[in-house]
């Protein structure tokens, strides 16, 4: 990296509209350059110390003018709607992206919010009733799957939610389970009532022959 360079990076950032492809290890070389330059600085006197006085500024205002641009192509990028961040961008850029992104929708969102004349207080309702609906259809889910499989098993199945991680074990009915806390499944008596007692696992439903316990 040097100031022609540097300069060559700001000529193609002011006269596009997208975002040039930077080296990946741009943000390293241009701090490697600075601090050659205030190495170099440290060790001339007279005349030469007033050049690399010069390099140093003028490097430091084409960065800086290189970042800005950059910036505000990203901003522009992120309000536009755009759901992905686009080629070019630099991993601490797609950061600022996604920021924006997330910012400018949440407050679009509020904005419509006061339009439709719906309080925090009932944006929240609703949330929370979605959130209760679809926990509703998780476990009618789950409810189904155990009718199908209890017909095919000779032990009767119980609705369990795990609480806390468990290592992957071989239920009675020869299946193999790989379970996680706040999993909800259905398991072959036996190996439910083990986990029950445990304490690792509370029956979310009991199961008998003729169906779900109440």
């Amino acid at each position: 990296m040097d100031i022609e360079k540097l300069w060559e990076i700001l000529y193609k950032e002011r006269n596009t509209a997208s975002l040039q492809e930077l080296p990946e290890t741009f943000f390293e070389d241009v701090r490697s350059y600075m601090n050659k330059l205030e190495a170099e600085k440290r060790e001339v006197e007279g005349t030469r110390s007033g050049f690399v006085d010069d390099e140093i500024r003028n490097a430091g205002m084409k960065v800086e003018d290189i970042i800005r641009r950059r910036i505000g192509k990203i901003i522009k990028l992120a309000s536009s709607g755009l759901s992905t961040p686009p080629k070019g961008m630099m991993e601490e850029e797609r950061l600022i992206f996604e920021g924006v992104k997330r910012d400018v929708e949440e407050g679009r969102e509020r904005i419509f919010a006061l339009i439709k004349g719906e309080t925090e207080e009932e944006k929240r309702e609703a949330i929370k009733s979605d959130e209760e609906e679809d926990s509703k259809q998780s476990v009618s889910t789950v409810e189904k799957d155990a009718d199908i499989a209890e017909t095919e098993s000779k032990e009767p199945l119980q609705i369990v939610r795990i609480l806390e991680d468990i290592p992957t074990f071989m239920g009675t009915d020869g299946r193999i389970y790989k379970v996680r806390k706040e999993d909800v499944i259905m398991l072959p008596k036996t190996n439910a009532e083990i986990l029950c007692k445990r304490g690792v696992a509370v029956r979310f439903g009991g199961r008998r022959e003729g169906g779900i316990e109440k």
